[in-house]
């Protein structure tokens, strides 16, 4: 397995196309569409310095339909010794951004980097926000702003610093969403759940290629390798969609420290009961804790019609 797993790292390395999916129809059982995007390698690194375990925040938004309350989650999990996933619930007149990263690069750097790259973006989308800038390509063109800022600082401090970045920009109904890396979207509504981005690793690329199961994938000595982070290259491709949102539903966004240890189904069993948007994210936190806590775990949820 570890040889086919290569042999396809060495294919996908030669791959360099992206695509844009405007979504969602939802398929029970199914995720969404799979996205064959370029390369980059990167490997995450073991964490080393002690930062703040947990950080709560929470939004709550009914000034513009569907009406949503948002609430935001970080937590350092059972193994690691300091957090290096970044996240930010930003409220913007009629319209919200939600962002989590994920950092990578050892010491300081990963830390650095998450902060950076959703600093960047918040900024980028506000400012954008104010001159009335197409959303869908304003978030994109955040997330490449936050790439060239990573970038930057990373040479600076000669540091192979690097982060996953994955945002969602509220206008009206619809979500404008763009990604990088393995932090992940889900959509959930009528007791289905879709993810909505694709993971830019290599087990993923595996599981794609039928080479892995998703149970597999999970325990695979590879999972954390990424073939795509914001900071790796000068320009990178960003993967964008679009989700109408509807009452009843609920938007969320995460790292791998909480979908890597609660899965798609579990994750579905805690909206179903029908909590408030802060005890979903303390619910799903608490679950990944129980199940390992591996990973830094962050979440920050959007339910939509909430009253």
């Amino acid at each position: 397995m570890m040889r086919k797993s290569m042999d396809c790292l060495k294919n996908i390395m030669g791959a360099s196309r992206e695509r844009k999916v405007t979504m969602v129809r939802e398929k029970k059982g199914e995720a969404t569409s799979v996205l064959q995007p370029a390369c980059a390698l990167r490997l995450r690194p073991e964490p080393a310095e002690q930062v703040p375990a947990e950080i709560v925040q929470t939004i709550e938004r009914q000034d513009a339909p569907p009406g949503i309350q948002w609430g935001g989650l970080t937590d350092i999990g059972k193994i690691r010794d300091h957090n290096e996933d970044s996240f930010s619930l930003l409220s913007l007149v009629e319209k919200s951004l939600i962002a989590v990263a994920d950092g990578m690069g050892g010491h300081d750097a990963g830390e650095t980097a998450s902060m950076m790259a959703v600093e960047t973006l918040c900024r980028e989308v506000s400012e954008g926000v104010e001159k009335g800038l197409d959303p869908q390509r304003l978030v994109e063109h955040s997330v490449h702003e936050a790439n060239r800022a990573v970038k930057q600082e990373g040479a600076r401090k000669n540091s192979n610093m690097g982060t996953t970045l994955c945002a969602a920009l509220i206008v009206d109904d619809t979500a404008h969403i763009a990604n990088v890396g393995d932090s992940r979207a889900y959509w959930i509504e009528n007791g289905y759940i879709s993810q909505i981005t694709e993971d830019h690793s290599l087990v993923a690329k595996l599981v794609a290629d039928g080479m892995l199961t998703k149970e597999e994938a999970r325990n695979h000595p590879q999972s954390n390798m990424l073939y795509r982070s914001v900071g790796n290259d000068e320009m990178i491709k960003v993967d964008t969609f679009q989700v109408a949102l509807k009452k009843g539903g609920s938007l969320l966004l995460c790292t791998d420290g909480l979908w890597g240890e609660v899965s798609d189904e579990e994750i579905r069993k805690v909206f179903a009961a029908g909590c408030d948007a802060k005890t979903s994210c303390a619910t799903l936190v608490r679950m990944a804790n129980e199940n390992g806590g591996k990973e830094n775990i962050t979440a920050g949820v959007g339910r939509c019609g909430w009253h």
